[in-house]
């Protein structure tokens, strides 16, 4: 009897800082068994490993100067290379934020791009309680708005359009779980 041969799918989050990526991704990866693969990941354990503080500006000065010194698609093809290794034909990426990288993951095998968005005011909410980078407990809406304008951020409303996938995370985590298993779940399993 031949082996059951699932179909690949690789859901790729794209979307403003906190709106529901992480959440998202930890869903798939929990209820669905997902392997759940991060961009900022990859910056957050070479910042570590500099002894450099966990923050947006240093997450977006480091992957400018990765992506200037070894192409746009950089991270990208770090992420590409662990899957494939990996052999796992679930999985979500959470954080894709140029161009380039939307270029080298669309051609993995069930690739699926979901925009993941929520209002200003929600996500600098979150922000304020999640202080998960240094500074995040103190900003201002203003500092919180300077950022959104950081050049990690400005393509993402331009691959946003780009999704086959559209959520919007304003009503809770409950909402925003109905959204994947209506929205993701029942897409792949077609």
């Amino acid at each position: 009897m031949p082996k059951h041969n699932p179909k690949s799918v690789v859901v790729v989050f794209v979307g403003e800082k906190l709106a529901g990526k992480e959440m998202a991704s930890r869903y798939l990866a929990r209820r669905h068994d997902f392997a759940s693969y991060r961009f900022s990941k990859i910056l957050v354990s070479i910042l570590n490993q500099l002894k450099l503080p966990i923050s947006r500006v240093n997450e977006t000065n480091l992957a400018g100067a990765l992506r200037e010194r070894f192409g746009s698609g950089v991270l990208a093809e770090t992420i590409k290379s662990l899957i494939q290794a990996s052999g796992r034909r679930r999985v979500v990426i959470d954080g894709l934020r140029h161009p380039a990288e939307l270029e080298s993951l669309r051609r993995l095998p069930g690739f699926l791009l979901v925009y993941l968005t929520a209002p200003l005011e929600v996500r600098f909410k979150r922000a304020l309680r999640r202080r998960e980078r240094v500074g995040e407990g103190s900003f201002t809406l203003q500092d919180f708005k300077r950022e959104e304008r950081l050049p990690t951020e400005i393509f993402i409303h331009n691959l946003g359009r780009k999704a086959k996938i559209k959520l919007v995370n304003d009503a809770g985590l409950k909402e925003l779980y109905r959204q994947i298993e209506e929205k993701i779940v029942k897409s792949y399993r077609r």
